[in-house]
């Protein structure tokens, strides 16, 4: 009879144990997700100061009206890279190629030139020197970034994304598309 007695504590001791563990683990995961939030509002917060300057000393030249762009160089992650750009396709298929536009900052090189004309085939782009326009720098990485022109060629919208929270971009894409819409 003890050892019945024994058996059910201890089984009891390690529900309970499992339980607390389950919410310690939970706990950690939530408030590790709330510190990366914030440090993606800091990024963008911290860079877009910068990014609307630098754009303000193109916007003549480069940009149309009612346009999506994305930013970015040769030497920020590549896998980075190419899941924004996959992303930007999927919109690009619904709000059509002219209201899409990719600035790259790769060297003015012929290597350079080859890339990008197989990489951004899909795209309308244009090689922008980071003279020109500025990519950022937050935490010692440069950030590519998003950033909305509205009809009066203003920005609107910057957005500096990371891949690794891939929804974040989804809705910034659908505030995109809402803009777009109240523009026509």
């Amino acid at each position: 009879m003890n050892l019945n007695k024994a058996l059910i504590f201890s089984f009891f001791l390690l529900c309970l144990l499992a339980l607390v563990t389950v919410i310690n683990i939970s706990k950690f995961e939530k408030d590790s997700q709330e510190h990366y939030d914030n440090d993606i509002l800091l990024a963008n917060i911290h860079c877009v100061p910068e990014i609307v300057r630098s754009y303000e000393k193109i916007k003549d030249i480069y940009c149309s009206r009612n346009v999506l762009f994305f930013r970015y160089a040769k030497n920020i992650c590549t896998i980075c890279n190419d899941v924004f750009l996959t992303e930007i396709l999927s919109l690009q298929e619904e709000i059509g190629k002219e209201h899409v536009l990719i600035f790259s900052a790769y060297p003015d090189d012929r290597s350079s030139r080859i890339q990008l004309i197989n990489e951004l085939a899909k795209y309308n782009y244009k090689n922008i020197p980071v003279d020109s326009l500025l990519i950022p720098t937050y935490k010692g990485e440069q950030r590519s970034y998003f950033a909305y022109v509205n009809n009066k060629g203003e920005l609107e919208m910057v957005f500096i994304p990371d891949r690794s929270n891939v929804h974040y971009v989804r809705e910034y894409f659908l505030e995109v598309k809402r803009l777009l819409q109240m523009a026509n």
